[in-house]
C-alpha cells in the first residue's frame, strides 16, 4: 500500500506533500519527508499523532482525545494547545483539519 501524505498550511499557503511507499501498517508508519526528515504518523479512531525527527529537535504533534504540539529541544519544552476544527475518515482519505496559534493546518492522507 501507498499513501500520499499532505501537510498544508493554510496561513501561508504552503504544502508539503510526500508519497509514501510499501507501506505495511497503514495505522502506524513512518517516511522521509522533502527535507529528509524523519516523520511518523499513527492514525487512530479519534485522531491521529506525527512525529517529527530532526537533529535538533523532536516535534510531536497530538490530534486526539488531547490535542497539543510538543518542541523538544536541547533549550528545553515547548507545549502548544492546538484546536481541531475537523476530522474525518472516508475510505481511504484522511483530512484532519486544525489550528495552532492561529494558523489553520491541513493533513490529509490518501491511501493506494
Amino acid at each position: 500500500m501507498n499513501a500520499l501524505v499532505s501537510l498544508h498550511n493554510l496561513s501561508d499557503e504552503t504544502i508539503d506533500e510526500v508519497l509514501v511507499k510499501n507501506i505495511e501498517n497503514k495505522y502506524c508508519f513512518s517516511y522521509l519527508d522533502n527535507n529528509d526528515v524523519q516523520c511518523e504518523i499513527c492514525v487512530y479512531d479519534d485522531g491521529l499523532c506525527l512525529f517529527r525527527q530532526t537533529n535538533d529537535y523532536l516535534m510531536e504533534l497530538h490530534l486526539k482525545s488531547s490535542n497539543y504540539a510538543k518542541i523538544t529541544s536541547s533549550e528545553g519544552i515547548i507545549k502548544i494547545d492546538v484546536i481541531v476544527l475537523d476530522f474525518s475518515i472516508k475510505g481511504d482519505i484522511l483530512k484532519m483539519h486544525y489550528l495552532v496559534n492561529d494558523e489553520e493546518r491541513i493533513i490529509k492522507i490518501k491511501y493506494y
